[in-house]
């Protein structure tokens, strides 16, 4: 397996651009493929957004370069960061359930993304995990 994802021309910017059901089957996809989540953190900790209803949210990408494109304006002073795939299925997602977020996965060109529950979202993996074997 290569070390890094080589992305096709315009790879980034057609999945930026398609809807939120075609974004989050590529988040999951990516993911079970390359075992790793990004997010963006500072000195203060990891980012948060909030639901238009203020619930708290915890944005993630499939790869670095999706990351990167977020940190801007107020995520700014932010740097994409990797998680390991086990350590997101097994620690960040039951947490981020008992602390009653939600995750937004891979946001699009206008920010928004798919909100799913925690727990959702490590069935969903695990179930592209079980196929990939």
């Amino acid at each position: 397996m290569e070390t890094e994802y080589r992305f096709g021309t315009g790879e980034i910017e057609a999945v930026l651009t398609t809807d939120a059901e075609t974004r989050y089957r590529y988040f999951i996809k990516r993911v079970a493929d390359w075992e790793q989540v990004w997010s963006l953190r500072n000195a203060g900790g990891w980012v948060l957004a909030a639901t238009d209803e203020g619930r708290q949210v915890a944005p993630f990408w499939p790869f670095q370069a999706f990351a990167q494109r977020a940190a801007v304006g107020q995520w700014a002073d932010t740097e994409p960061t990797s998680i390991p795939l086990e350590s997101f299925m097994e620690r960040w997602l039951p947490g981020l359930a008992g602390d009653e977020r939600l995750v937004c996965v891979l946001p699009g060109v206008d920010g928004r993304g798919p909100v799913v529950q925690p727990m959702a979202l490590k069935d969903d993996i695990q179930d592209e995990l079980d196929r990939l074997e």
